[in-house]
């Protein structure tokens, strides 16, 4: 017979898996592609969170511009600019109001976050022209990412739950200007890191 402990253990991790199924980059609820089973969330009340991972992004042409013969790349400047909104959005929204610390060391009560960015969708080529008969470009967000979420012992960077998924960059029409698509990505990543810390508060019994 299992100990009420084991099964306190069991009640947890699920909560967890379920809560966090509808947190990621996903726009609809989505399974997690692999959870630990057996892990025991509420050991953890500190965040680690890894720089953003855009070693290997691919930019991606939307399909009406598949034919445009010149080049789709995003600058590094650019890529650095996306990191560093991630890192602002991820420590102010889960270390807000009492919320969870973020640190910078591992520890037996850290959980590890590292997201990758896989391919972005931009709406319209970088550094082209985003007029028309001298009006600026509405477009409906800002494009669309591909991304992997881990999360991991600190310690032991043991995988413990894998989340990949779309997301779209913005639900409102608007100018496709860079300071529209960094507030684009500053809502995105603000409204993961709430969800995960919602999921822990859940299993913290908040």
């Amino acid at each position: 017979m299992k100990s009420l402990l084991s099964l306190r253990r069991g009640l947890i991790a699920g909560r967890f898996a379920m809560l966090f199924s509808t947190v990621a980059m996903a726009d609809a609820p989505a399974e997690p592609t692999w959870v630990k089973e057996g892990v025991d969330w509420s050991q953890y009340n500190k965040f680690l969170v890894m720089p953003l991972n855009i070693d290997n992004v691919k930019v991606v042409r939307p399909p009406w511009a598949e034919d445009d013969p010149k080049e789709w790349t995003i600058e590094l400047e650019n890529l650095e600019a996306i990191q560093a909104i991630f890192r602002d959005s991820m420590k102010d929204t889960l270390s807000a109001d009492g919320g969870y610390p973020v640190v910078y060391t591992e520890g037996k009560d850290v959980l590890e976050v590292e997201i990758e960015i896989l391919a972005i969708m931009p709406w319209l080529r970088p550094g082209s022209d985003t007029t028309k008969d001298g009006m600026e470009v509405e477009t409906l967000g800002s494009g669309e990412i591909s991304a992997s979420v881990e999360l991991r012992d600190s310690r032991t960077r043991e995988l413990l739950l894998l989340l990949e998924g779309d997301k779209a960059v913005g639900d409102e029409y608007q100018q496709f200007t860079a300071a529209n698509n960094a507030a684009n990505l500053e809502k995105m990543f603000t409204r993961f890191a709430k969800r995960l810390r919602t999921a822990m508060d859940k299993v913290h019994g908040k």
